[in-house]
């Protein structure tokens, strides 16, 4: 896995006192992100559980400290035709008519913002559509019962999902520095930016900083 950290200084403001932080640009071409965090973040491998019940392959990439909680979820649906083929040939009780894939891709922007929905405690402030660089996505604000906030925002690009989620103390500012940080990259390591024709069908376009890793292979 190649991964590339830049560092750079930002400055928070949490309950009127200024705490100075160390955060880097983080660069995943397996995962085709970049995001910055910070500090480096801890990785792990999961099972995400989709619409239909397939456990798809998942990495979560996350740092928890007195700052709040930061993350990035990215699951990989490029795996789901043979997540399902395996459970069609090896699960009786597994209904399969060939749609399974198409149905599980198309709504996995929807049912993450659900799962969200469904277990939070707390309020939800804001719950619309989003876009970052042109993909599609939906966020989600939260305001959670011990007065901390939530910020999520879920996108789909390639057969890949990515759930980003910041929760930061009560009476600290939004987590902008995470949120906006966010770009999607192709399997060439380079930032995706789509617009749109008239008829909605996406074309990419070219972007200042279209190579995200210095030294790439082009």
């Amino acid at each position: 896995m190649r991964r590339t950290i830049y560092t750079l200084l930002a400055v928070l403001f949490c309950s009127g006192t200024v705490h100075a932080q160390s955060w880097s640009e983080f660069v995943d071409r397996t995962d085709r992100f970049i995001v910055n965090f910070p500090g480096e973040p801890d990785i792990s491998e999961i099972s995400y559980t989709s619409e239909l019940n397939a456990q798809i392959p998942a990495r979560v990439y996350s740092i928890d400290n007195e700052a709040g909680r930061y993350s990035m979820t990215v699951v990989d649906y490029t795996q789901a035709s043979r997540v399902h083929e395996e459970l069609c040939q090896t699960l009786s009780d597994y209904e399969c008519d060939g749609n399974e894939v198409f149905t599980e891709v198309r709504g996995a922007i929807a049912f993450a913002a659900w799962n969200y929905r469904k277990r939070t405690e707390g309020e939800i402030t804001y719950d619309a559509y989003a876009q970052v660089d042109g993909v599609p996505g939906h966020q989600l604000q939260i305001t959670n019962p011990d007065g901390s906030r939530t910020f999520v925002a879920i996108h789909l690009d390639a057969r890949r999902l990515y759930i980003l989620e910041g929760t930061v103390p009560a009476n600290a500012p939004p987590p902008g520095l995470f949120q906006q940080s966010l770009g999607i990259l192709d399997e060439q390591g380079r930032r995706i930016r789509y617009r749109y024709d008239d008829n909605d069908r996406p074309y990419r376009i070219e972007v200042s900083e279209e190579w995200a890793l210095e030294g790439a292979e082009r």
